[in-house]
């Protein structure tokens, strides 16, 4: 191992002790130098104006205070559950994607897209309390810090805009060989126990699958209004469709929870998974540039076989979290409407016997972001949804109905998507279904809508036409 200090960044709530077993552990196998541990515990859900750039400005201060290196690649760094974010968000704050300080940057069961432990009762979440709840001797279990959570909460703005700036950056971006090399590591178990009641398929017990990937993807819908047969319809277009940029390695490992990964037991106590975690680390910890993308690929395979596909009734199902922000062209947010999912062959408000299987069985949840229901987070599985839309042999219509609408009542201003005959449909044939719904990942999709005033709302008359 290269004499790069390691830098350990626990999860929110947690405290730096949890490490320190970790660190013992990769110090006996790498005989790796002294290992920093930064604790920001002090600085965690003492108040709930507490913010994500709050966290991120004290993990700078303590950065400089401690002197630590901020030449390019002059660091390696690991982090757990919300650490993600926070690493994350310091980083595209304060350095360019080519002069990153971070080398290998190892993630543990991250929240990059967020916890569907974010916005459910304090009840259920004192009883999963690990990597959310601190167990620092004198706090309070519930001081959780409000504006922590809501960048927390599946769909948040806080999570989206970061991925904008960190992951669809123009170029490569910061996460790419020469840079830094990135890898996810997360579990496919949940919780035992009591805590086993925030346990769901497709999740480690606290964090889903799909939103720790850091490969994710970004498409936009534009909802225009054209001419067509001598009336005006909304028209869906897609006008914008990119992968993140670079690469990040990305691991399942089998049979284990969000608590087990960080290895917080003696190595006499390991289990199977626990093993082959701590081998991943020290690999992902030791890749070279040259060798990344093959250990990408390796990771990747290892994934397919724990991935139940098509025929097969080996692993378990894939979901992506699809994320919806909805906005209309002078990007002011749309807070109500539905997403529709049918065969384009049948009407559009029955959508057939695919749009009850997809509505029913494919989308396991959908959550609306409490502060903003214009983002939103669709959890599908991929399996499912392919399979349904196979067996119908036909594409995948989509479209959406959002109010205020027009042709309803006396409504003067809003959207042109009332009726059937108001609104087209986007169908996606059968590559565009592969591209656009991926097991284990994150689907950004960003859609327009347009907003129309009925020609009663302003009207400017001609003198001429009363003789004036």
């Amino acid at each position: 191992m290269a004499t790069r200090p390691l830098i350990m960044l626990h999860g929110w709530n947690d405290s730096g002790d949890s490490f320190d077993r970790l660190a013992g552990h990769l110090r006996r196998m790498l005989a790796s130098p002294e290992i920093e541990l930064v604790s920001i515990c002090s600085y965690l859900s003492k108040s709930d104006d507490l913010r994500f750039d709050d966290l991120q400005a004290a993990l700078e201060r303590a950065w400089t205070k401690r002197q630590l290196p901020r030449d390019p690649a002059s660091v390696d760094v690991i982090v757990h559950s919300t650490g993600g974010l926070v690493i994350r968000d310091w980083l595209q704050r304060h350095f360019a994607p080519d002069s990153s300080p971070v080398k290998h940057l190892v993630m543990l069961a991250p929240a990059n897209f967020g916890s569907p432990l974010a916005h459910v009762g304090r009840s259920v979440l004192g009883r999963v309390a690990n990597g959310f709840f601190s167990r620092q001797e004198g706090q309070a279990v519930f001081e959780t810090g409000t504006r922590i959570l809501q960048g927390l909460e599946l769909a948040s703005p806080f999570s989206w805009e970061l991925a904008m700036l960190d992951r669809f950056a123009d170029g490569i971006g910061m996460y790419a060989p020469g840079r830094t090399l990135c890898t996810v590591l997360v579990g496919n178990t949940g919780y035992s126990g009591i805590r086993s009641v925030a346990n769901e398929e497709g999740g480690d017990g606290t964090v889903r699958i799909s939103t720790t990937n850091l490969n994710c993807a970004y498409v936009r819908i534009d909802f225009s209004e054209q001419e067509r047969e001598g009336r005006l319809r909304t028209v869906p277009t897609l006008t914008a469709r990119r992968r993140s940029a670079g690469r990040t390695a990305f691991r399942i490992v089998n049979r284990l929870d969000h608590s087990a990964i960080k290895l917080d037991v003696p190595a006499s106590n390991f289990s199977n998974a626990q093993k082959e975690t701590l081998e991943l680390i020290a690999r992902a910890l030791t890749v070279g540039d040259t060798d990344f993308e093959a250990f990408c690929d390796e990771c990747d395979r290892a994934n397919d076989g724990l991935t139940r596909t098509s025929g097969s009734n080996r692993g378990k199902p894939g979901y992506q979290n699809t994320l919806v922000r909805v906005r209309d062209q002078f990007a002011v947010p749309v807070t109500d409407y539905m997403l529709e999912f049918y065969d384009p062959r049948t009407n559009q408000h029955d959508g057939g016997r695919l749009a009850r299987a997809i509505h029913e069985q494919a989308i396991r949840d959908v959550h609306c972001y409490k502060a903003d229901a214009s983002f939103r987070s669709l959890y599908i599985d991929t399996l499912k949804l392919h399979a349904e839309v196979t067996r119908a042999g036909t594409k995948l219509g989509f479209s959406i109905t959002a109010n205020p609408m027009l042709g309803e009542g006396d409504t003067v201003v809003g959207f042109n998507t009332f009726a059937d005959e108001d609104i087209e449909d986007l169908c996606l044939d059968r590559d565009q279904l592969a591209e656009f719904f991926q097991p284990h990942r994150s689907l950004l999709v960003d859609i327009e809508l347009q907003r129309t005033q009925a020609p009663s709302v302003f009207q400017l008359r001609d003198p001429k036409a009363r003789g004036e």
